[in-house]
């Protein structure tokens, strides 16, 4: 019956900060971080975060995926972020969730507006080419440093979209990580392109009838811009992988991260938010693969499927979730319906992805003349 929270003098607990501290002395353990590659999920934790303290829901999907970036590349980060649920957990006055490392440096972060986190990220980028850096401020070399740009779905599917399309285009190098919870999670819980069919939210809670926007595909078409989807919980080496090959990546970048969220209603609990990833893709509701262009001139085949044939019922997945599961008990027959067409939609979207790697695999295997001519 007692709050989890409860408000008291600090003074009351001042003796208790010699605890904190100790342990914040004991990170990052060096013999750790020398020992285990930084580009694998195991090395990575080992590594000290430079995202702290967050003001997210508890659970949120989108906080792991931001405190590995920082764990990866820390203090060599420029982020320009979207405003939105990652722009106000991150860095709301008077608190900021980015912290420092023990020189004192951390990543650079700044946020514009809504709309236009793809044009203020670039802006960053040209500012620094413009200003001639050959390091930064932590004496990095500049080629080292990643323009991150931040955002979740409503901001890179909908109303940023044409801003993240004209940068993607730039050919420069620049990353994006959209954190994909398939709503506008921030202005509470209404539907976005990257909402499913079936699902409901405010103003659809009759459920949708459309498919969800295919931003990852989009992205390809260009043939020069790396493009990944991700998820934590159901592969956490490839998630790794993807974000570190995104960056190396001499070109723009775009890794689509789903990120379970407290609209979604997940019936086993916040607390269960990477087993219902796992779950996810398991499902065959979302899939895992990369996009890596430079594998080309290695004569590879640039696009790798990650995901495996789906293994759980489609169904089932989607009443584990309110936001599913809802629309079944008050519209049970639309419920059928739109189930029955998502369920379609995912199978068709899978055979769509195996093809396209079959299809990349036969070009990397033409003769050498058929491939320039291409």
């Amino acid at each position: 019956g007692r709050k989890a929270l409860e408000m008291l003098p600090v003074n009351q607990h001042e003796e208790r900060q010699q605890f904190f501290d100790y342990c914040k002395s004991l990170l990052p353990c060096r013999e750790a971080v020398d020992k285990f590659r930084p580009d694998t999920f195991k090395g990575s934790q080992f590594r000290l975060p430079l995202m702290e303290f967050s003001g997210a829901c508890a659970g949120c999907g989108e906080t792991p995926y931001v405190k590995l970036l920082t764990q990866l590349f820390g203090n060599r980060m420029y982020i320009a972020n979207a405003t939105g649920c990652s722009s106000i957990w991150g860095n709301s006055a008077p608190s900021c969730a980015y912290t420092l490392d023990e020189s004192g440096a951390g990543p650079a972060w700044s946020n514009s507006l809504f709309e236009d986190a793809a044009e203020f990220g670039y802006g960053m980028l040209m500012a620094r080419e413009a200003a001639g850096y050959r390091t930064d401020t932590c004496g990095n070399p500049a080629e080292d440093t990643v323009q991150w740009v931040v955002g979740g779905d409503g901001w890179a599917y909908d109303i940023g979209y044409g801003g993240l399309d004209h940068v993607l285009a730039s050919g420069k190098n620049i990353n994006f990580l959209v954190l994909d919870t398939e709503v506008y999670s921030n202005t509470g819980g209404q539907a976005s392109k990257a909402t499913p069919t079936g699902s409901t939210a405010k103003f659809i809670v009759g459920g949708k009838k459309t498919r969800k926007k295919d931003l990852a595909s989009m992205a390809m078409t260009y043939g020069n811009v790396y493009v990944a989807q991700i998820a934590m919980g159901a592969d956490m080496n490839q998630t790794v992988r993807a974000i570190t090959e995104a960056a190396a990546y001499p070109g723009p970048s775009l890794v689509i991260a789903y990120a379970t969220c407290i609209a979604h209603g997940i019936r086993a609990g916040m607390g269960t938010t990477p087993h219902e990833a796992k779950k996810a893709v398991d499902a065959g509701y979302y899939h895992l693969f990369r996009f890596n262009p430079s594998l080309r001139d290695q004569g590879r085949n640039p696009f790798i499927l990650d995901s495996r044939e789906p293994e759980l019922d489609y169904e089932e997945f989607l009443a584990g979730e309110i936001r599913y599961d809802s629309l079944k008990r008050s519209h049970p027959k639309q419920a059928k319906e739109l189930f029955r067409t998502a369920s379609a939609q995912a199978k068709e979207r899978y055979r769509y992805l195996k093809r396209l790697e079959a299809l990349y695999a036969a070009e990397e295997s033409a003769p050498a003349s058929s491939r320039e001519n291409r």
